[in-house]
C-alpha cells in the first residue's frame, strides 16, 4: 500500500502532516534534551533549534490548514512502523556524537519527509491534494537545504570521536 492509498483526502493528508510535524518536534527535543544531559551543549542546541523548526510548522498547519482538528489510530498512518518518515530514533544517538553527524541523521529524517510528500503529490487522486503535498513537500525541502547549510558548517569528526577514557557509568 502506498502513502498516497491513506492521504487520499484532506482530513487525512493534515492528519499525517501534522502527526509529522508533532512527533518530530518532539523527537528533536527529545534528542536536545539527551545531549544536555551528556554535556553535549552543541549538538543539543542544534537540536533545540531543530525541534523549534518543526514545532512552528505544526503550529502553522494548526491555523493555517486547521490541521490540529485531525487524529487517526496509529494504525491508520501510512508508515509501516510506529513512527513517522521524519523521526530519527533515539537509538542512533552516542552521546559524544557531534555536530556533522547528528545532522546527517537530521538530514536523512528531512529527506524521507520530503520523500513522502513528493510520493503523496504524485500519487494524489484530486488537484487540491497534490498542491497541498506540494506545499508540505516544499516545506521540507526547505528544511532539508536549511539541514545541508548547517552541515557545511561543522567537518566531520575524526576517526575516533567516540573515545572517553573515562565513560559515564549506566545504572
Amino acid at each position: 500500500m502506498s502513502a498516497s492509498d491513506k492521504t487520499n483526502d484532506r482530513e487525512a493528508l493534515l492528519a499525517h502532516a501534522y502527526a509529522i510535524e508533532n512527533e518530530t518536534a518532539e523527537r528533536y527535543q527529545d534528542l536536545a534534551d539527551q545531549m544536555y544531559g551528556v554535556n553535549n551543549v552543541e549538538v543539543g542546541d542544534l537540536f533545540t533549534k531543530l525541534a523549534e523548526i518543526e514545532a512552528k510548522h505544526a503550529a502553522e498547519l494548526a491555523t493555517e490548514h486547521g490541521a490540529a482538528n485531525t487524529s487517526m489510530a496509529a494504525a491508520d498512518y501510512a508508515w509501516s512502523n510506529l513512527e513517522s518518515p521524519e523521526s530519527i530514533p533515539l537509538g542512533e544517538m552516542h552521546y559524544l556524537i557531534q555536530p556533522h553527524q547528528a545532522l546527517t541523521l537530521a538530514l536523512a529524517a528531512e529527506q524521507r519527509a520530503l520523500k513522502f510528500y513528493t510520493e503523496v503529490a504524485t500519487q494524489a487522486p484530486t488537484d487540491e491534494l497534490r498542491a497541498l503535498a506540494r506545499e508540505f513537500a516544499q516545506k521540507e525541502a526547505e528544511h532539508v537545504a536549511l539541514v545541508r547549510e548547517w552541515l557545511q558548517r561543522y567537518p566531520e569528526p575524526e576517526q575516533d570521536w567516540d573515545v572517553d577514557d573515562d565513560p559515564p557509568v549506566q545504572p
